[in-house]
């Protein structure tokens, strides 16, 4: 099994192909290679339809392929049950969703520890943990309080937190400013370097071109296929793939 230090995401040939009763069926992704290296912060983006979502869906094991092979470090996940999946999931990934998805009637650290119910944590590890993670996000003190009292700003830095829980070597954020006005975005996105620095692995769906520029790489799709690759920001390198 995979540890965190070695959780490259490696996918070859990769098509996703959705069949609805009655209809044609729809392919969405397109043997698609794709490599990614831990301590990436990789921005996808493209027009509507062009397939980021799925991908992302993909990369983080909500969705399996229909054609191709994945591994996560030498897990491969083709063939795998839901349940192990969801143990995939829940070891190596931690979400960010534009809509926060917190939990009204819970305080900040009950939401925060929500991931650590299934990690067999006692009660008091998982509160411990997820004071730590408030604290890592800027929101130390804040967690008896509940998401209303809270700007969307700080939503979103305890939708991170509970991403960072079960210190996953990846964090995937679909659109995680999408809902923010742009001081806000700007603050949410200097977070992210922050962890990017600090070795949090981050793959980013967004359509918004400033965003995005925070990204070391930056892979844009156009039809369920890669149009471009390129590496920039801290990275350097700049390449681009057709």
């Amino acid at each position: 099994m995979a540890t965190h230090a070695d959780a490259a995401l490696v996918m070859q040939g990769i098509g996703k192909c959705y069949q609805s009763p009655g209809q044609a069926p729809v392919d969405v992704l397109h043997a698609l290679d794709l490599s990614l290296a831990p301590g990436d912060f990789v921005a996808l983006m493209g027009p509507s339809g062009s397939g980021k979502s799925t991908l992302m869906n993909l990369l983080g094991c909500l969705d399996t392929p229909s054609a191709g092979h994945y591994r996560i470090g030498d897990t491969a996940v083709e063939g795998l049950s839901g349940d192990a999946l969801a143990a995939l999931r829940n070891r190596f990934f931690g979400f960010v969703f534009q809509g926060f998805n917190l939990l009204p009637r819970a305080n900040l650290i009950d939401n925060v520890a929500l991931p650590l119910m299934y990690a067999g944590l006692s009660h008091r590890e998982r509160q411990k943990r997820a004071i730590a993670m408030l604290d890592r996000v800027g929101l130390g003190g804040l967690g008896e309080r509940t998401p209303a009292r809270l700007s969307g700003g700080q939503q979103q830095r305890v939708a991170i937190a509970r991403a960072l829980a079960n210190e996953p070597a990846w964090v995937l954020a679909d659109e995680p400013t999408g809902n923010l006005d742009s001081t806000t975005s700007a603050h949410i996105m200097a977070l992210f370097d922050t962890l990017n620095s600090q070795g949090v692995s981050i793959i980013m769906v967004t359509h918004e071109e400033d965003v995005a520029a925070h990204a070391r790489r930056v892979i844009r799709l156009q039809d369920g296929r890669i149009q471009s690759d390129v590496s920039s920001g801290a990275a350097g390198n700049h390449q681009s793939v057709t």
